[in-house]
């Protein structure tokens, strides 16, 4: 297990065969035996020991003492990228409008790392019979939230009102403005805020991320602009698993570091 490997070598054996690229997926779950692979995969064991001959020339599989197949740590490693791989391509094309028609110049590298944490995500739309589904559905979001992290470039009069109601009920609320929104909200709520016992720290950034990003303890919501500058107000990405708000959590972070604060 110790012959060096060609990179091309590997990326021949995992992109080639859709066999081999399943015996790996099947065996980062855990080892298993040529007969689990067989069932598992409803293919003839001499199949299933040809691609598996292959995947131990390329140091990917290896059999225990017990003659069970397993993966390397080369083999471990590369379902994880493997993995990682169709999870973009399957929110990529998944919502494909929502990320062709969208503006996503503003976001950092590693959310585009990352955007397989989305795979479990969905975009809700306002339609003619519903014109504020989208809207509801995000009031909503907030109201049953414990704590909120949010990342704005666009200013909603209502939302004012609401995170000062939310305040008094003790959600926790950490908020990252661009500077034209926080000039927008009036000083004297301000001056509340910063006066009272608060639950609510706001950020002022000099940067413009085109998007407004919202991540709770149970949800992650994703807003964007289109390409011609306007905020689209009639589509939400949203996700509830664990991979998209800790995702959403690193960005707010990422903007909190380059952001003042200022209450």
């Amino acid at each position: 297990m110790d012959k060096k490997v060609d990179g091309s070598i590997i990326q021949r054996l995992v992109v080639c065969s859709d066999l081999r690229k399943e015996i790996i997926f099947t065996l980062y779950e855990s080892q298993k035996s040529l007969g689990d692979i067989r069932d598992s995969l409803k293919i003839s064991a001499t199949t299933a020991i040809h691609a598996l001959k292959e995947l131990e020339k390329g140091n990917l599989t290896f059999q225990d003492k017990n003659k069970n197949y397993c993966l390397t740590n080369i083999g471990r490693i590369i379902a994880v990228k493997m993995l990682d791989f169709s999870n973009s391509a399957e929110v990529l094309k998944k919502h494909e409008k929502f990320w062709m028609e969208h503006d996503l110049s503003g976001f950092p590298e590693f959310f585009f790392d990352k955007i397989g944490s989305l795979k479990d995500s969905l975009v809700l739309k306002d339609t003619d019979t519903d014109i504020f589904k989208v809207h509801t559905n995000f009031i909503n979001l907030l109201k049953n939230a414990k704590e909120i992290k949010g990342i704005s470039s666009i200013y909603v009069p209502e939302f004012v009102s609401l995170f000062e109601e939310l305040n008094h009920r003790n959600v926790d609320i950490q908020l990252v403005l661009t500077t034209e929104v926080l000039g927008k909200i009036d000083i004297t709520v301000l001056n509340r805020i910063a006066k009272n016992k608060s639950n609510i720290n706001l950020f002022v950034m000099d940067k413009n991320i085109k998007a407004a990003i919202t991540v709770t303890d149970s949800v992650f919501s994703l807003g964007l602009f289109r390409m011609d500058g306007t905020y689209d107000y009639s589509n939400d990405l949203v996700s509830q698993s664990q991979q998209a708000i800790a995702m959403g959590k690193e960005i707010f972070n990422h903007y909190v570091k380059s952001s003042k604060r200022i209450i």
